[in-house]
């Protein structure tokens, strides 16, 4: 076991230093880019282009003839995904040569956000981009922000690397994130804590459960990484309530019977694990003292908490505090399944460079995102405070596509644009030009629930335009619902602190042009089911998002019979 753990270190050191040569590489490179952003990126299109011109798509839109950013805005459409469903199915059955030249080696699952899960062709140069840059040149600014990190110490990540099956033509399919993780199976032991085969778990409760467990072997965990920050809340809800199973599994050096494993699977897991008393005994002793601030108790080296965090994700992050404390956060990258799209360069951030080498952008300024010739603009030509919908051509058959992003741009860094993601379109009510942003529903919320003196849990929000007006709907999840005597009154305080979020809301209400909202406060626990409904339905678990706007019945329906309180009609 001992010659095992010194062969391991070396292993972990040797790629160390590789990591730390490689990620400084990528952000010395990243800083040079952003010097000439526009250039680059005008590289990168060219590139594309030349490579996809075979293909059909390339053949149609005549890619060997365009020669500048403007031919290719002339020729080429701006696209949505349903302008690519056609082609995309019959790329799923086999056929090849359609959107890109490159074979596409697997087929990643949005996150389903604004509806159903879309499949995002992935090609081995796509994910040689994406992969490399997600982790090389976050690595690279990781190190920069925060010296500790360049020891290159291991940390916990929790990540999904399931395939959730593959397509009549035999392609592999699922989340964006998991394609990335399998191809790193190999090197996961010397970075995570967590074996491959928790990775590969699908149940979630049981997965979080054994990342709990094998972190808490490394009393010096460096980091806890995720895609979003429920995980992560989710991850110390297990440790408030499973400690003890944890205690006895940490001193025995097994796993509990309660989890529902594989008999293979857990053989191959209990072999990783050592019993360690000791370490138990600590467990226990800083339960004992309270949740607040135990990450920093279990783990005295933990350096940094990286997950995205800003946008309606601050409503979970706002929990985490209890547990994680001051420890710094790194929302590291903005992406999303068709493309990274921008760097995180500091702790405690939520805005992104936009990162010139990993997709060629372009952006349509927000009030003329529903015009049917909108104006079309680059990297260069963008205005600080002003918002704009995101355009990206991708490295793997995606041109000109509208991937319903709205940002702000709060600045330039370099000469590359600095963008705070405001929302998804889709994801915004709108019933008469009031134009509610979901910053502006969760500023609301987060204000009503002090008054109500209740911690709240998640939200979500939908129209009902069955009467004469529209009204907004929200459904709020608390803790400690029975208390709640008057909802009515708790609807009112919500309905102000909404109107002052939004004057234009406001505004639409005394005009009568909008009815007043309707709150309705569900049971317990019923979030964490609307989120296992979402993955029943295709979203990964690493990227499932609770939908800030609701459109499909059935789900509102859901929602409607969990609920416990509804406000005055």
């Amino acid at each position: 076991m001992k010659r095992k753990r010194g062969i391991m270190a070396v292993i972990q050191k040797t790629l160390g230093y590789i990591m730390a040569a490689a990620s400084g590489y990528y952000r010395k490179k990243f800083e040079k880019d952003t010097l000439q952003a526009v250039e680059v990126n005008q590289l990168v299109l060219k590139k594309i282009l030349n490579l996809n011109k075979t293909s059909e798509y390339g053949r149609k839109y005549q890619f060997s003839s365009i020669i500048s950013p403007s031919d290719y805005k002339e020729k080429v459409p701006l696209t949505s995904y349903e302008d690519y469903r056609p082609y995309l199915e019959r790329m799923a059955n086999g056929e090849e040569n359609i959107l890109t030249s490159l074979p596409v080696i697997y087929f990643g699952l949005s996150s389903g956000t604004t509806g159903e899960s879309k499949l995002i062709p992935v090609t081995a140069l796509s994910r040689k981009v994406i992969n490399s840059h997600m982790m090389l040149l976050t690595e690279g600014m990781l190190r920069q922000a925060v010296p500790g990190a360049r020891y290159g110490s291991r940390g916990m990540m929790i990540m999904n690397g399931v395939k959730t099956g593959v397509t009549a033509g035999g392609i592999p399919t699922g989340a964006g994130t998991s394609g990335g993780m399998n191809s790193m199976r190999h090197i996961i032991p010397y970075l995570w804590t967590s074996p491959p085969e928790v990775m590969q778990l699908t149940d979630q409760p049981t997965a979080i459960y054994l990342h709990l467990l094998f972190a808490l072997q490394e009393k010096d965990l460096a980091y806890i990484n995720a895609p979003f920050p429920a995980p992560i809340l989710q991850l110390f809800h297990t440790l408030e309530e499973q400690w003890p199973h944890l205690k006895r599994d940490l001193a025995e050096g097994g796993i509990s019977r309660h989890l529902n494993l594989e008999p293979e699977i857990r053989n191959q897991l209990v072999k990783r694990l050592r019993p360690d008393a000791g370490r138990a005994e600590q467990l226990e002793k800083e339960i004992k003292k309270g949740a607040a601030g135990i990450a920093c108790r279990l783990w005295p080296k933990l350096l940094y908490i990286c997950c995205v965090a800003g946008g309606s994700f601050s409503i979970y992050m706002d929990k985490l505090r209890r547990y994680t404390g001051q420890i710094p956060v790194y929302s590291a990258v903005y992406s999303a399944t068709e493309a990274m799209l921008g760097i995180c360069t500091g702790i405690n951030d939520v805005t992104y460079v936009i990162t010139p080498r990993t997709a060629y952008h372009e952006f349509i300024p927000v009030d003329e995102t529903e015009s049917s010739n909108p104006t079309v603009l680059g990297m260069d030509e963008l205005e600080k405070d002003k918002s704009y919908e995101v355009v990206i051509t991708n490295q793997a058959g995606l041109y000109r596509y509208r991937l319903g992003d709205v940002v702000k741009v709060a600045g330039y860094y370099n000469n590359s644009p600095v963008v705070e993601f405001l929302y998804r379109k889709g994801q915004l009510l709108n019933l008469t030009g009031e134009k509610t942003q979901e910053k502006a529903v969760l500023a609301a919320l987060k204000n009503a629930a002090k008054h109500w003196d209740r911690d709240l849990v998640d939200y979500t929000t939908a129209v009902d335009v069955n009467g004469p007006f529209g009204r907004y709907v929200i459904f709020v999840e608390v803790r400690n619902p029975e208390k709640a005597t008057d909802i009515t009154a708790w609807q009112a305080i919500l309905q102000k602190a909404l109107e002052k979020a939004n004057p234009r809301y406001r505004a639409a209400v005394e005009a009568r042009r909008i009815e007043g909202l309707l709150l309705q406060l569900v049971q317990p626990g019923t979030f964490h089911r609307l989120q296992r409904e979402l993955m029943l339905r295709g979203a990964s678990a690493n990227q499932v998002k609770i939908p800030r706007v609701l459109k499909d019945k059935s789900l509102i329906n859901f929602l409607s019979e969990s609920t416990l309180k509804v406000g005055n009609c």
